[in-house]
């Protein structure tokens, strides 16, 4: 059997909070100014809500997350089946992939799945974009990615990091 199947009453509202949350941080991020302006790098607020439902809940659940995180911000910003959301759903594969790789080998703090997952966003992100413009010129904004994905890895692992003792706690 699935194992969404045997989520408790807790659970299902635990995922259904996080789930706003997650929804809404990425549309107040989408309503702010990034200082660097440059397609494709974002704050990533949402990512702290992935991150921290891999660690509480695992895979199996955390796909469930973030499918619904993807499919209502798709409705709700970039629309479903454009462009946009063929590039970010790549980056949420990829950065996903990873951080369960991260979080299984217990060789890494929610701050480092927070900059392992950023920067793996921007990967996938970049290889899609490639694919669907039929370009590689894009590879040339990988180093600036890769330099802004680590403060803003950094501030999703922190927010992961000290929110999770307190949803243990009360939850």
């Amino acid at each position: 059997m699935p194992s969404y199947a045997k989520l408790t009453t807790r659970e299902l509202v635990l995922l259904a909070l996080l789930l706003a949350i997650a929804v809404v941080l990425r549309l107040v991020e989408n309503a702010l100014p990034f200082p660097i302006q440059l397609p494709g790098a974002k704050l990533g607020l949402a990512n702290s809500i992935t991150i921290i439902t891999l660690m509480l809940f695992g895979r199996a659940k955390t796909v469930l997350l973030l499918t619904a995180r993807i499919l209502l911000v798709a409705l709700l910003i970039t629309g479903l089946f454009t462009p946009s959301f063929f590039i970010g759903l790549g980056g949420a594969a990829f950065s996903f992939l990873l951080m369960v790789l991260a979080c299984q080998s217990h060789l890494f703090s929610p701050v480092g799945i927070g900059i392992l997952g950023a920067c793996a966003h921007n990967c996938g992100q970049l290889v899609i974009a490639m694919f669907l413009m039929q370009t590689t010129a894009l590879i040339s904004y990988l180093p600036l990615l890769l330099i802004i994905a680590i403060p803003t890895g950094i501030s999703t692992g922190l927010i992961a990091k000290y929110a999770l003792p307190i949803i243990r706690q009360n939850f």
